[in-house]
């Protein structure tokens, strides 16, 4: 049952777009507008805008936009009723009765039934069949307090003794394998999903169990095996131990590899330690970390891999306007090894040694080179400044063109003069691509066979009638009668040009905030988008002519080749568009 117009228009008086999104990032408040870094990708300079009059936003950068119930929904990675039943909560609204809460009572079943698994993997570890993990836990010191924080679990060798647990629990097989926490076989049979493995319990920051990852004791080659992504898991932006870390008084990070890395250092007090979960570092755990921390101190494996994977993550948090130094783990492959070996206080000086991710990055490169011989310093100096490159700081460029004049003996202003050009360079490449990319992606979003400028130019009035008429709905029926969506040369457009005439002529639009309810999230974004191009602009009646005698005009160029595909009536109606 669809929900009540009436309903949404009162959620979003409720709940005002600005409030609402400014409690979750920082605004600035620009004139008619507010701007802010977008959490949804990483930026340097502001492109996510807030339109207090349409209550709507739109970011400029990566083109998500929406209304309030659309941000809730990207943001906490929530289905539209979750999204909606959230802030109708904030607002002390009470859902309409029969409202379809299907998606929520799914995602809500999940989570039950992976509290029931973790208090079953919790309980097997004082059996008989969790001896083996028990030695397991003392053999890696982990005291019994650790081990209750953690809820750290076993996961019995047998086929179904979770899955008979939770059907006595009063789970279903299906609601089971939506978990992840059993499979079906080819032959359409439920087993438990972890089986002889070590568990650890992977909570969200609201406290919930949403996932599992269990470390083998067996001779299972995978060493860890993670909960696949579910509806209330996705590996690329949870970071283990989380939950824990945000409290931390440390008021930073410390990302390492490993759970056990992890849960170690907890142990030992470093209690603002994180790990991924069987993936590298991606742009969305940055974004994740920067709304809690400024600092992240990265201490992975000492191994090569290791050192890779730290080069990509320095990137990567660099690029969310991250600090990031670098702890190097000297004597042992990893922290959890070194706190065994030396203690916590050893861990503790290597934090107190930590270099900054410049002079980590230019220390690794210069020990590749014997810069005292003429080719390798060339060699250094050209990797120094690509390194140099990446840095948006002036300041932090200063200090280290002039560290690296000291060690090559170059002039300190040859090296800032090649990294400014390394950097114009850069950008001029990117925007090269970019300019490929939107190119591109007109071609294919508008089925253009080429970028024809009159072509082109259709869309662009395509866009803008579409948001003249969100500001002007009384002119609907003079647009109405002289165009429609089928006549526009971008498909998505004419479908969200109908969809708005639609609101219109049933009397149920009352602006963009009454459209999210019958668009689907691509849409929305789009009609946020084409709102946000014209939203400096005043619309006059007059120029719905102009946009519409730009569309047909570009709809009356037709091929011959088109023309042999046309029925009579489309040629009929084409020609009666022409004498308009």
């Amino acid at each position: 049952m669809p929900l009540p117009q009436e309903f949404i228009d009162e959620l979003h008086e409720r709940n005002d777009i600005v409030d609402v999104i400014g409690s979750y990032v920082s605004l600035n408040h620009r004139g008619r507008l507010y701007t802010a870094l977008c959490p949804f990708h990483n930026e340097k300079t502001p492109s996510f805008t807030i339109f207090p009059e349409t209550s709507s936003f739109y970011c400029f950068g990566c083109h998500e936009g929406g209304d309030v119930i659309s941000f809730v929904m990207k943001y906490e990675n929530l289905e539209y009723m979750e999204a909606v039943r959230l802030l109708a909560d904030r607002a002390g609204m009470t859902l309409p009765d029969g409202t379809d809460q299907s998606a929520a009572q799914r995602k809500k079943r999940i989570l039950e039934a992976n509290r029931a698994a973790a208090r079953f993997f919790f309980s097997q570890l004082n059996t008989e069949q969790g001896r083996k993990a028990r030695i397991y836990l003392r053999d890696r010191g982990l005291e019994d307090r650790t081990i209750a924080k953690y809820g750290i679990g076993y996961a019995p060798d047998t086929w179904d003794s979770l899955k008979k647990h939770l059907n006595e629990k009063g789970f279903t097989n299906d609601e089971i394998v939506d978990a992840g926490l059993c499979s079906r076989t080819q032959k359409g049979n439920v087993v438990d999903f972890f089986r002889e493995r070590v568990m650890f319990p992977v909570i969200d920051l609201r406290g919930q169990i949403i996932a599992f990852s269990g470390r083998t004791i067996a001779d299972d080659p995978r060493k860890y095996l993670n909960t696949r992504d579910t509806s209330v898991f996705k590996k690329s932006r949870t970071l283990f131990s989380f939950n824990f870390a945000k409290n931390s008084d440390q008021h930073r990070l410390i990302l390492v590899e490993g759970q056990m890395d992890v849960i170690s250092l907890w142990q030992a007090g470093f209690t603002e330690a994180v790990a991924t979960l069987g993936t590298a570092i991606t742009e969305e755990h940055a974004q994740l970390i920067s709304r809690y921390v400024n600092d992240v101190l990265l201490c992975y494996d000492s191994d090569e891999a290791g050192q890779r994977a730290t080069r990509r993550a320095i990137d990567i948090l660099r690029a969310a306007g991250i600090d990031t130094g670098v702890i190097e783990v000297v004597g042992a492959k990893d922290p959890d090894e070194l706190i065994k070996k030396s203690g916590a206080a050893a861990f503790r000086a290597l934090i107190d040694r930590a270099s900054g991710s410049m002079e980590y990055e230019l220390s690794k490169a210069l020990r590749k080179y014997d810069i005292e011989q003429p080719e390798d310093r060339v060699k250094y100096i050209d990797e120094a400044v690509s390194i140099l490159s990446r840095s948006a700081s002036v300041t932090e460029t200063e200090v280290w063109a002039g560290k690296v004049s000291q060690q090559t003996g170059v002039d300190k202003n040859t090296i800032i003069y090649s990294v400014q050009r390394k950097r114009q360079a850069k950008r001029a490449s990117d925007a090269r691509k970019e300019n490929g990319r939107f190119a591109q992606s007109i071609g294919e979003r508008y089925n253009l066979r080429s970028y024809d400028r009159d072509k082109l130019g259709a869309v662009s009035a395509e866009r803008r009638l579409v948001a003249l008429l969100c500001a002007h709905p009384d002119l609907c029926r003079s647009i109405r009668e002289r165009v429609s969506g089928s006549d526009f040369t971008a498909p998505e457009v004419g479908a969200i040009f109908d969809a708005v005439c639609g609101q219109i002529e049933d009397s149920e639009f009352s602006g963009f905030a009454s459209l999210t309810s019958v668009l689907d999230q691509t849409q929305v974004s789009a009609l946020a988008g084409m709102i946000a191009e014209s939203s400096s602009v005043q619309y006059k009646p007059q120029d719905a002519d102009f946009f519409i005698d730009k569309i047909l005009e570009n709809r009356s160029k037709v091929s011959k080749d088109d023309l042999v595909n046309m029925s009579a009536e489309d040629i009929n109606r084409m020609i009666r568009n022409r004498k308009k």
